[in-house]
């Protein structure tokens, strides 16, 4: 259903644009295709862990959750139910009020007979936090493994080790399919069927190189026979110029989120030499500047030295899925295993790293002190997410004498524009050796797989990505662990993990649903439809409006990848006039509006010119003709005859202004949900 939604968007825009002047059309419907979400977006619960379980566990639990000795009031604060439904004086939280509810009420401390805690009121800017939570919903994900917080609780990947897992030797689909087949027959649920081959070469070409296929590249693929033929768009993808370009987009977003600090240098050389990703972590945790093979690397270090908190849960998010906020101030409330130590253990390895000028250097001592919840101050040692300790030569305080030394060499540096020496002793190495460590390894291993099937798929398969820990249970753990070993034996290859997923049944899935309610996303039994980057999205609208003659004009292979970047580059100065989409995304009214009154829109995308779509559009006498090639070049698909019909009406209709209806056909596809969504 959701598919047939989608093909429609565009002709029910034309019906409606039809009766507008040309001058003013309707602007694009908000983009819905994706279907509502069953649970909180992963954005939204990750805000819940990090703001609002933390405090709930640590003020609010020992009276009101399933483990009080005596439950307080009738209330329940531990599941949303709970919250709803409220104690003995009503709701707890009521998120459709202005009010929010009696939480919120309580927590203020504005009626002096309900105030929790009694005693001290909470902080500011933790109120606030509540406000906002329930504002947006009030999310309150309620996995069991989560409620699990005793002291004896297992990492979920000690029992999966406990178990068989598909011998080392399998193929990547074959296990995919194995694991997600699995689960559907136990549920007793039957998949969708397979995509068409238009919206597989499609969807394929969008998540390997960053764009939208030609009509050509689409009418070789359907009209192929051999058995092989999805094998063999894969490999050519995965090896094509545009794969190199569109990873580097995809992993600067991941270590950076769009902020801008000069890391794609470095990494548009490792991705055009497929360089492993173990060798990035490597690159970007040393940050040697002397290394012309891994220049621009030390971006992601010396945009985050003047505040070491944020370095080290970015790297803990980034490279192992994990994000240890939750244990700056207290122990984890809901993961037994991860203490303050193990936060300000994580912290000291960037205790000693610090900017200097143009670099970022590393002294040779340096300590981290914090107070732990009663109060004693602790010197953190060296402590890796899974417990490890790292010995390492015996710290002190550095002299006056050293203090001054040490300034004067930053100086010194800055004046000179030469890095500081390295230390004898580098923390930051530390790290990467404990990483990737046997025995550690998984924590990293674990992370990207997750990252990278999360990209593809649509949903992780754990949620939210960046709590990866132990009782945050996936939704295939057996298959999560068998990726992740697959990956550290082949030496972190990620361009052979992306062809394994690529090629499975999992991932070449319909998003078409039949009659029923539709499965939960991390099911995998239908393909969730997922909003294109601003990156594709720049670059599919420049590969739609090229007319097919330019591209038979440079139809040799070294030919055409040229004219591909030339495109993809120019299709990039969309990228600041949009937002990258979130979890929940919807199309925004700015972007509605953009892309109906800008000029831009006229002056790239629809002008007459003779290297675009729509001057061999206005060549076609046939109006059939026309709108069956309009779907093609556009939409990457055969028109269907209902949709032609309405198309073919509309352009009738119009015939005494053809150019401006043509204009409208083509624009109307552009801003269509099917479009703007890779499905």
């Amino acid at each position: 259903m959701v598919l047939q939604k989608i093909r429609t968007a565009a002709v029910l825009l034309l019906l409606c644009s039809a009766a507008l002047p040309a001058a003013v059309a309707a602007p694009a419907p908000p983009a819905s295709a994706a279907p509502p979400a069953p649970s909180a977006s992963p954005a939204a619960i990750t805000f819940f862990e990090e703001k609002i379980r933390p405090v709930l566990a640590e003020q609010c639990f020992k009276c009101h959750s399933a483990k009080a000795t005596k439950l307080k009031g009738g209330l329940r604060l531990d599941t949303r139910a709970g919250l709803l439904k409220g104690g003995d004086t009503g709701p707890a939280v009521t998120p459709a009020e202005p009010g929010g509810g009696l939480l919120l009420k309580s927590i203020r401390h504005t009626d002096k007979d309900l105030k929790m805690p009694p005693e001290t009121k909470l902080p500011d800017d933790v109120i606030a936090h509540f406000e906002k939570w329930v504002k947006a919903g009030a999310a309150f994900p309620e996995t069991p493994a989560l409620a699990d917080k005793s002291k004896d609780a297992k990492p979920w990947w000690d029992a999966v080790a406990e178990k068989e897992l598909l011998p080392a030797d399998r193929a990547i689909p074959q296990v995919v399919d194995h694991y997600v087949a699995a689960k559907l027959a136990r549920q007793k649920i039957q998949p969708a069927p397979l995509a068409s081959d238009a919206n597989l070469i499609r969807r394929l070409t969008l998540d390997l190189a960053g764009r939208i296929p030609t009509a050509a590249e689409v009418r070789e693929f359907t009209a192929a026979t051999g058995a092989d033929k999805r094998e063999r768009l894969v490999e050519r993808l995965l090896h094509s110029p545009g794969f190199a370009r569109h990873q580097v987009t995809e992993f600067d977003w991941l270590l950076t989120e769009g902020q801008s600090s000069g890391l794609r240098e470095y990494l548009a050389q490792a991705f055009k030499e497929n360089r492993r990703w173990d060798q990035i972590f490597k690159d970007v945790l040393a940050g040697d500047p002397q290394r012309p093979d891994a220049k621009g690397a030390d971006a992601f270090l010396k945009s985050r030295a003047k505040d070491l908190d944020r370095l080290a849960n970015d790297v803990s998010i980034r490279f192992f899925g994990v994000n240890i906020s939750c244990a700056q101030c207290h122990d984890h409330p809901l993961v037994p295993s991860w203490k303050q130590d193990h936060y300000y253990g994580m912290k000291s390895f960037f205790s000693r790293t610090y900017e200097a000028g143009e670099f970022v250097g590393e002294r040779e001592y340096g300590t981290i002190s914090f107070k732990t919840v009663v109060g004693e101050t602790k010197t953190a040692r060296l402590m890796f997410l899974s417990g490890d300790a790292v010995e390492e030569p015996p710290d002190r305080e550095p002299t006056d004498a050293e203090k001054k030394e040490e300034k004067r060499r930053s100086e010194e540096t800055k004046k000179s524009k030469t890095p500081p020496p390295a230390p004898k002793f580098s923390r930051r190495a530390q790290l990467v050796a404990a990483g990737l460590k046997p025995g550690n390894e998984g924590f990293f291993a674990r992370a990207i797989v997750n990252q990278i099937w999360n990209r593809l798929l649509g949903h992780g398969l754990v949620m939210p990505v960046d709590q990866l820990h132990g009782q945050n249970v996936p939704s295939h753990p057996e298959l999560l662990q068998w990726l992740a070993r697959d990956l550290v034996a082949h030496h972190y290859d990620q361009r052979r993990l992306l062809r394994g997923l690529a090629l499975s049944d999992a991932y070449a899935r319909s998003s078409q649903w039949g009659e029923g309610a539709r499965p939960e996303p991390g099911l995998f039994a239908v393909a969730q439809p997922r909003a294109l980057t601003p990156q594709q999205l720049g670059a599919a609208l420049h590969v739609a409006v090229t007319s097919p003659a330019a591209f038979q004009r440079n139809a040799k292979p070294e030919d055409f990848e040229k004219f591909i970047d030339q495109l993809e580059r120019t299709g990039g100065g969309w990228t600041s006039s949009l937002e990258r989409p979130g979890d929940d995304f919807q199309v925004g009214v700015d972007e509605a509006l953009y892309f109906s009154n800008s000029d831009r829109v006229q002056r790239e995308l629809l002008a007459d010119s003779s290297d675009r779509l729509l001057k061999p559009l206005l060549e076609l006498k046939d109006n059939r003709e026309l709108a069956a090639a309009a779907v093609w070049n556009i939409l990457s698909r055969p028109h269907a005859d209902h949709e032609t019909k309405l198309l073919t009406d509309y352009l009738d209709q119009r015939s005494d202004r053809p150019t401006d209806a043509v204009r409208q056909l083509v624009w109307a596809l552009l801003t269509s949900t099917e479009f703007r969504f890779n499905h």
